[in-house]
Protein backbone atom coordinates (compact mmCIF):
# COMPACT_ATOMS: atom_id res chain seq x y z
CA UNK A 1 0.00 0.00 0.00
CA UNK A 2 2.87 2.27 0.89
CA UNK A 3 4.26 1.72 -2.42
CA UNK A 4 1.32 2.77 -4.28
CA UNK A 5 1.59 6.03 -2.47
CA UNK A 6 4.85 6.94 -3.06
CA UNK A 7 4.17 6.12 -6.67
CA UNK A 8 1.13 8.49 -6.76
CA UNK A 9 3.23 10.97 -4.62
CA UNK A 10 6.48 10.94 -7.15
CA UNK A 11 3.94 11.38 -10.50
CA UNK A 12 2.26 14.23 -8.95
CA UNK A 13 5.57 15.53 -7.92
CA UNK A 14 7.02 15.22 -11.30
CA UNK A 15 4.05 16.69 -12.77
CA UNK A 16 4.65 19.86 -10.66
CA UNK A 17 8.50 20.22 -12.21
CA UNK A 18 7.38 19.16 -15.67
CA UNK A 19 4.90 21.88 -15.20
CA UNK A 20 7.10 24.60 -13.60
CA UNK A 21 9.72 24.12 -16.17
CA UNK A 22 7.36 24.51 -18.44
CA UNK A 23 5.89 27.85 -17.09
CA UNK A 24 9.52 28.84 -16.50
CA UNK A 25 10.45 28.41 -20.08
CA UNK A 26 7.32 30.40 -21.57
CA UNK A 27 8.56 33.02 -19.16
CA UNK A 28 11.85 33.28 -20.48
CA UNK A 29 10.79 33.35 -23.58
CA UNK A 30 7.87 36.29 -23.14
CA UNK A 31 10.83 37.97 -21.62
CA UNK A 32 13.55 37.71 -24.14
CA UNK A 33 10.71 38.88 -26.77
CA UNK A 34 10.05 41.95 -24.32
CA UNK A 35 13.81 42.84 -23.94
CA UNK A 36 14.24 42.57 -28.12
CA UNK A 37 11.19 44.64 -28.61
CA UNK A 38 13.13 47.13 -26.18
CA UNK A 39 16.18 47.40 -27.80
CA UNK A 40 14.61 47.48 -31.00
CA UNK A 41 12.52 50.10 -30.10
CA UNK A 42 15.79 52.22 -28.53
CA UNK A 43 18.09 51.79 -31.42
CA UNK A 44 15.77 52.58 -35.01
CA UNK A 45 17.70 52.27 -37.32
CA UNK A 46 18.65 55.68 -39.25
CA UNK A 47 19.67 56.83 -42.94
CA UNK A 48 22.99 58.90 -43.81
CA UNK A 49 20.99 62.54 -43.03
CA UNK A 50 20.04 61.09 -39.06
CA UNK A 51 16.12 60.43 -40.53
CA UNK A 52 14.64 57.28 -38.98
CA UNK A 53 14.18 54.77 -41.53
CA UNK A 54 10.58 53.00 -42.08
CA UNK A 55 9.96 49.41 -41.27
CA UNK A 56 9.60 47.30 -43.82
CA UNK A 57 7.76 43.85 -44.28
CA UNK A 58 8.78 40.80 -46.16
CA UNK A 59 6.18 38.44 -47.88
CA UNK A 60 5.25 36.86 -44.72
CA UNK A 61 4.47 39.86 -43.67
CA UNK A 62 6.95 39.96 -40.82
CA UNK A 63 9.96 43.00 -40.16
CA UNK A 64 12.98 42.77 -41.47
CA UNK A 65 15.78 45.07 -41.82
CA UNK A 66 16.95 47.50 -43.90
CA UNK A 67 19.35 46.57 -46.88
CA UNK A 68 23.15 46.71 -45.75
CA UNK A 69 24.47 49.78 -46.70
CA UNK A 70 27.16 49.31 -49.80
CA UNK A 71 30.24 51.00 -50.31
CA UNK A 72 31.05 53.48 -53.11
CA UNK A 73 31.50 51.52 -55.76
CA UNK A 74 33.32 54.20 -57.75
CA UNK A 75 35.81 54.29 -55.50
CA UNK A 76 37.34 50.75 -54.91
CA UNK A 77 40.70 49.52 -55.53
CA UNK A 78 42.01 47.34 -58.43
CA UNK A 79 41.79 43.98 -56.97
CA UNK A 80 38.01 44.24 -56.77
CA UNK A 81 37.52 46.02 -60.30
CA UNK A 82 36.45 43.28 -62.97
CA UNK A 83 38.46 42.78 -66.05
CA UNK A 84 36.78 39.19 -67.38
CA UNK A 85 34.26 37.13 -66.14
CA UNK A 86 34.63 33.26 -68.10
CA UNK A 87 31.94 30.53 -67.90
CA UNK A 88 32.85 26.98 -68.06
CA UNK A 89 29.57 24.75 -66.89
CA UNK A 90 29.67 25.51 -63.42
CA UNK A 91 32.00 27.41 -62.55
CA UNK A 92 33.20 31.10 -63.23
CA UNK A 93 36.51 32.76 -63.62
CA UNK A 94 36.68 36.22 -62.70
CA UNK A 95 39.97 38.05 -63.49
CA UNK A 96 40.25 41.16 -61.52
CA UNK A 97 42.14 44.35 -63.25
CA UNK A 98 45.38 43.57 -60.91
CA UNK A 99 45.32 40.45 -63.15
CA UNK A 100 44.75 38.00 -60.38
CA UNK A 101 41.70 35.38 -61.13
CA UNK A 102 39.71 33.33 -59.00
CA UNK A 103 37.15 30.25 -59.45
CA UNK A 104 33.73 30.45 -57.76
CA UNK A 105 31.39 27.72 -58.47
CA UNK A 106 28.18 29.30 -60.38
CA UNK A 107 25.72 29.07 -57.08
CA UNK A 108 28.07 31.16 -55.42
CA UNK A 109 29.14 33.61 -57.50
CA UNK A 110 25.67 36.76 -58.07
CA UNK A 111 25.27 39.20 -60.54
CA UNK A 112 23.45 42.56 -59.61
CA UNK A 113 23.17 45.91 -61.05
CA UNK A 114 24.14 48.97 -59.21
CA UNK A 115 22.90 52.39 -61.07
CA UNK A 116 22.87 54.47 -58.23
CA UNK A 117 25.22 57.48 -58.15
CA UNK A 118 27.45 54.93 -55.85
CA UNK A 119 26.95 52.14 -58.72
CA UNK A 120 30.14 51.05 -60.67
CA UNK A 121 31.83 53.43 -63.41
CA UNK A 122 30.04 52.23 -66.48
CA UNK A 123 31.90 49.47 -68.22
CA UNK A 124 33.78 48.58 -65.01
CA UNK A 125 31.87 45.78 -62.88
CA UNK A 126 33.25 45.30 -59.31
CA UNK A 127 33.09 42.29 -57.20
CA UNK A 128 32.43 42.38 -53.54
CA UNK A 129 33.42 39.50 -51.38
CA UNK A 130 31.04 37.76 -48.60
CA UNK A 131 31.82 38.45 -45.14
CA UNK A 132 33.68 35.06 -44.17
CA UNK A 133 35.57 32.51 -46.18
CA UNK A 134 33.55 30.46 -48.05
CA UNK A 135 30.37 32.84 -48.77
CA UNK A 136 28.85 34.33 -52.15
CA UNK A 137 31.10 36.95 -54.17
CA UNK A 138 28.76 39.63 -55.93
CA UNK A 139 29.37 41.49 -58.87
CA UNK A 140 28.01 44.66 -59.42
CA UNK A 141 27.34 46.30 -63.21
CA UNK A 142 26.34 49.45 -64.01
CA UNK A 143 23.45 48.31 -66.31
CA UNK A 144 22.29 44.96 -67.22
CA UNK A 145 23.70 45.22 -71.16
CA UNK A 146 26.90 44.91 -69.67
CA UNK A 147 26.04 41.66 -68.61
CA UNK A 148 25.75 39.45 -71.82
CA UNK A 149 29.30 41.93 -72.74
CA UNK A 150 31.50 40.57 -69.99
CA UNK A 151 30.91 36.95 -69.75
CA UNK A 152 32.38 34.74 -72.07
CA UNK A 153 31.58 31.32 -71.98
CA UNK A 154 34.55 29.23 -72.20
CA UNK A 155 33.64 25.09 -73.22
Amino acid sequence: MNTSKTTTDLREACSRNLGMNRRSTFMLAIGGAVGLATRARAEPATTESGDAMPATTNETGGLRSPEPKLPNLKAVRSDRQVATIRHDRDTFEVTTADGRSTVFPAVNLRFKIDSSDNGPPAGRPVILLGPMMGDRATVFFASSAEIGELIRYRG
